[in-house]
């Protein structure tokens, strides 16, 4: 059944250089609508210098994570929107600015109108994006409108300003490059709003543009090409260019005879270099040299801290605006289903009106003009109070296609409308799940398998924060409880948990429905360096969140330093490549499931390191007593796998 799905690379889980193998040009961008296009009814594509994001209107996200395989093996940080609330709430956020770098800045909402101009140029567009995109940016501009969530400084702009001035230049006596002219213009009004330049110069690729610019700012316009005639010349030099040029990118920067390079190299100038590109348009070993100071976005990140600061009172508000809204669209999403009832018995009741209309007027003698628009407007008025009710008990029905025996049969029978085809489900299943990427797929992995079961079903996805989510991982059952509660409470019908997260003890008014395949039940090594378990240095810091490990750890490498490491799958990969652990210890199965296998530098034998009970699979909780939801779940147990992680669960 078609949903609102998407997927998303940004800021907040990819560091910059993972970012710039996901940068996408307008051609790309097209390139890649075009491509999905044949899979999806609808989609559009926000690619800006912190997110590449792909929404689409279809069956599941699936194809569009095929998609980005081609541009590496980076699943990792990727996260996923695999139902209509997830991927409504992300989007939303996204034009309210909480998933900016500068929480509230105000520029994502026109790069969300100018993805919605790129798909509708491209034909992408249809009624429900461009629905769910118009509302985007109402969010956007009413969370502005309603809360202080961009009034506090913590733009680029902003920011690009306070740089110069850390650096004590005086723009009055400085040579200044831009290099671009699509996001520098915020940037050089903040600059010229609050100080004069003694030259401006403005570069790109499109001459005539960078002139235009360049009459408006009192400038010189340039053609990048003769970049390298300017460098020497100039104190300040401000990339924001997609790609369209790669300044001072030499390897070796000491020995190149390139004027890019050398003039860099110059100790008598000084210049102060502001990289808003993605990719970057500087060499990042530049930061090595002396005489240039070199920011990018990632240190421009750090520097906006500040400003985030006092907008983060602000946030609690904004997350509310975003909850009544997406609870709307969602609401008006589910209705639209039933729009062509609707449509279907409001024509009929107009063409009633209109053919009776033309049996009554020339009954009525001489009317003028006026009389005959006020009988119109009479008769308009009858079927639009008779139709009141019975469009709002419709719209209500949609709320409930999953109901067995579904009153929208009732509706299309009484109003003779049963040559309207309409999907109806035979029933909603909500399946319950930790939000994480691994817990998502794991999720996703399940309902694919249930759809191939019961097709006739919809399934939904909702997320579940947990104690274990929220970093309290102390608590029997901590990535397990609130999922519980949930079903108890009766708002999910399914529970997917790892099975290893299960406390022994079953919740009373709960049981297992089914324990899935197994994956590999092996730990593996992943280390920065490469080195296998028995190669590490010793002291070598090791993370991993079990006592198992450790333990087991300590008994094969009793020099090796053991520290705890808690977070997702994901997060913990990315700590480690930061510094702060040599290696860390994972399941097999996750990394399987997310694609990340390239990452292991060693898989550990069951005789090296005994696995968890219960460990690579998936179990379904249910409430007892559930008879329709259990026969649906068994069809996904896997006997052996019960057996065996009932033997291990006993011992």
């Amino acid at each position: 059944m078609n949903r609102i799905v998407g997927i998303e690379l940004s800021h907040r889980y990819a560091p910059i250089e993972i970012r710039e193998q996901f940068a996408l040009y307008s051609t790309q961008t097209e390139d890649a609508l075009r491509e999905l296009k044949h899979e999806y009814q609808e989609l559009f594509i926000i690619s800006t210098c912190n997110r590449l994001s792909i929404y689409a209107f279809g069956d599941s996200y699936l194809q569009l994570e095929k998609y980005l395989e081609k541009f590496g093996k980076y699943s990792q940080y990727l996260t996923v929107l695999p139902d209509t609330k997830i991927a409504v709430n992300n989007l939303f956020s996204t034009a309210a600015g909480l998933e900016s770098q500068a929480i509230g800045e105000h520029q994502i909402v026109g790069q969300i109108r100018d993805a919605l101009d790129l798909a509708r140029e491209n034909k992408t567009i249809g009624p429900v994006l461009d629905e769910l995109i118009r509302q985007a940016i109402h969010v956007g501009k009413r969370t502005r409108l309603e809360t202080n969530i961009g009034k506090h400084s913590a733009s680029l702009a902003t920011v690009g300003f306070e740089l110069i001035s850390k650096h004590n230049y005086q723009l009055e006596k400085c040579n200044l490059l831009v290099v671009g002219t699509g996001n520098m213009a915020n940037l050089v009004n903040t600059v010229l709003d609050r100080s004069s330049i003694n030259k401006l110069y403005i570069a790109s690729h499109n001459l005539e543009r960078a002139e235009e610019m360049a009459i408006e700012w009192q400038g010189e316009a340039v053609h990048v090409s003769k970049l390298p005639h300017l460098l020497a010349n100039v104190d300040i030099i401000i990339g924001g260019t997609q790609g369209e040029v790669n300044l001072l990118s030499e390897k070796k920067i000491e020995n190149s005879k390139c004027t890019r390079a050398q003039f860099a190299a110059s100790e008598d100038r000084p210049k102060l270099l502001i990289d808003f590109g993605l990719p970057r348009n500087f060499n990042p070993s530049l930061k090595k040299i002396d005489n240039i100071h070199l920011y990018d976005l990632d240190d421009i990140k750090k520097m906006t801290y500040e400003g985030l600061l006092k907008r983060h009172d602000e946030i609690p508000q904004v997350k509310e605006i975003i909850r009544e809204e997406v609870n709307k669209f969602t609401e008006a999403f589910y209705q639209r289903k039933a729009a062509p009832i609707i449509e279907a018995f409001w024509k009929n009741l107009n063409d009633t009106k209109e053919k009776e209309l033309k049996w009554l007027l020339p009954k009525m003698g001489n009317l003028n003009e006026e009389q005959e628009k006020l009988i119109e407007r009479f008769a308009h008025r009858i079927i639009r109070k008779i139709s009141k009710k019975p469009i709002a008990q419709i719209q209500e029905f949609a709320q409930n296609l999953h109901l067995t025996d579904n009153p929208i049969n009732t509706v299309k029978k009484l109003f003779a409308l049963d040559e309207v085809e309409l999907f109806v489900p035979q029933k909603r299943v909500i399946i319950g799940t930790r939000g994480s990427k691994l817990a998502l797929t794991q999720t996703t992995h399940m309902i694919e398998k249930l759809k191939e079961k019961e097709p006739q079903n919809e399934y939904v996805t909702k997320v579940i924060r947990t104690s274990g989510d929220e970093g309290n991982i102390e608590v029997i059952g901590a990535f397990t409880s609130a999922i519980q509660r949930a079903l108890l409470n009766k708002t999910v019908d399914i529970a997917v948990h790892s099975y290893k997260d299960l406390p022994i003890e079953q919740v009373p008014g709960l049981e297992l429905g089914a324990i899935s395949d197994r994956e590999d039940v092996r730990d593996a090594l992943l280390s920065k360096s490469g080195k296998k378990l028995r190669d590490l240095a010793k002291g070598a810091i090791i993370g991993t969140g079990s006592l198992r490990r450790q333990i087991q750890l300590n008994q094969i490498r009793p020099d090796l330093k053991i520290e705890f490491i808690q977070g997702n799958l994901d997060g913990r990969i990315k700590k480690m490549h930061d510094g702060k652990y040599d290696a860390i210890i994972l399941a097999v199965a996750g990394l399987k499931r997310l694609g990340m296998l390239d990452q292991v530098t060693e898989f550990l034998s069951e005789e090296e390191m005994i696995p968890a009970v219960c460990q690579g699979a998936l179990a379904l909780e249910i409430r007892e007593g559930g008879k329709e939801i259990r026969k649906l779940v068994q069809k996904l147990n896997n006997d052996n796998t019960t057996t065996a992680t009932d033997a291990e669960r006993s011992f």
